[in-house]
């Protein structure tokens, strides 16, 4: 039966996205080094990996990746390449989407904005100092409640009782099939 009183508007439950953010981050690492480096000849990052798990307000994410950076030492006579395996946890902040987030079983999409790219490189006597840059967006769903605006059907009654639901039926079908007849003719 139709509710006049709740003036068209229903609150439902849906699984949705509840909350998203994006930022970059920036890192700073120290590389100790075998030698004592006189410049450096190139760095790269490899082996990136990350989880997100889903917090209040913000998402934490948790991960590794390989930085190596090749220098060279003894006058610019001998090279080598270091490598060093960092892991890092990070805090993106999420705003909250319009609708009353239930905080039940959420879970997070993640993805990679930019992949983990090296701006800087100082060194700094047998230490090398790097400065990576990393962005991330990501999206919390889960469970929420929204309004949603429901319209009176044209055939809805209040006066009518559950048990002339058959009825109701036969005059639903009777209104569909005079619709489709009208459609039909209207082709040209």
């Amino acid at each position: 039966m139709w509710n006049r009183d709740s003036g068209g508007l229903r609150d439902i439950l849906v699984r949705a996205t509840c909350a998203k953010g994006q930022k970059r981050f920036k890192q700073a690492f120290t590389l100790q080094t075998a030698n004592l480096p006189e410049t450096v000849l190139g760095y790269r990052v490899t082996s990136h990996s990350f989880v997100a798990s889903p917090k209040h307000n913000k998402v934490e994410i948790t991960g590794q990746y390989d930085l190596h950076v090749w220098y060279a030492y003894d006058g610019g006579n001998q090279t080598c390449v270091e490598k060093k395996t960092v892991c890092y946890t990070e805090h993106l902040p999420v705003v909250d989407l319009e609708g009353v987030r239930l905080g039940v079983d959420e879970c997070v999409k993640c993805t990679l904005v930019k992949e983990p790219r090296i701006l800087d490189v100082h060194l700094r006597r047998s230490v090398v100092e790097i400065e990576v840059n990393v962005e991330f967006y990501a999206e919390i769903v889960g469970e929420t409640k929204l309004w949603v605006k429901v319209f009176e059907p044209p055939f809805a009654d209040d006066d009518k009782k559950g048990d002339e639901f058959d009825e109701d039926a036969d005059d639903f079908e009777e209104f569909i099939d005079d619709e489709d007849e009208e459609f039909v003719d209207d082709r040209p």
